[in-house]
């Protein structure tokens, strides 16, 4: 079963990779995959949350703060370690790469883990932005196969561990003064 696994998750990877992609499209990619490009929007958004829109606000820029930080080394660190999946990257010709491949592990994908765990955060406190935090959440999990840093099924996991952790965050917090009753 494990190598039928491998084998299916490999040859998605390399159908992936493999297929054409327009400069326009790799260029895209490339921004989204970079966590740094956000910083400043992600900064933005934080504040005018917090003055503008009360507790719920508030609410939600403590729960991606929590989020991030609960996921973040969950992932890099302790499931990676845990699970010690080669990266894809290093089984196929380098020059297929649209950037360079880390020595850390492969599962789970670490942009999945967070990106998906703050998508969920927001569309649990924000029900109208859920399809679009989902389909962001989605292209960034996109990207990290299509640049080939990850497996599909590292980014799957990655998705569902996040998903996991930001409906444990918005459920643990809600619960906690001051945003008791916060519904």
């Amino acid at each position: 079963m494990s190598d039928w696994f491998h084998t299916l998750d490999f040859s998605i990877y390399k159908s992936v990779l493999f297929a054409p992609h327009p400069q326009w499209l790799n260029t895209f990619m490339l921004f989204v995959t970079r966590p740094e490009n956000f910083f400043l929007a992600i900064g933005v958004a934080a504040v005018f949350l917090w003055v503008r829109y009360g507790t719920r606000g508030r609410f939600l820029v403590v729960s991606c703060l929590v989020g991030i930080t609960i996921s973040d080394p969950l992932a890099s660190r302790v499931l990676k370690e845990l699970f010690h999946r080669i990266r894809p990257c290093h089984e196929i010709d380098p020059s297929r790469l649209l950037t360079g491949c880390a020595n850390s592990f492969s599962f789970p994908s670490s942009h999945a883990v967070n990106i998906f765990s703050e998508a969920t955060i927001v569309s649990l406190v924000y029900p109208a932005a859920a399809p679009f935090s989902y389909l962001f959440a989605g292209m960034v999990g996109y990207s990290r196969v299509y640049i080939g840093v990850h497996y599909p099924f590292d980014v799957l996991g990655g998705a569902m561990i996040g998903i996991g952790i930001g409906a444990v965050i918005v459920w643990l917090l809600k619960r906690c003064p001051p945003f008791r009753g916060l519904r």
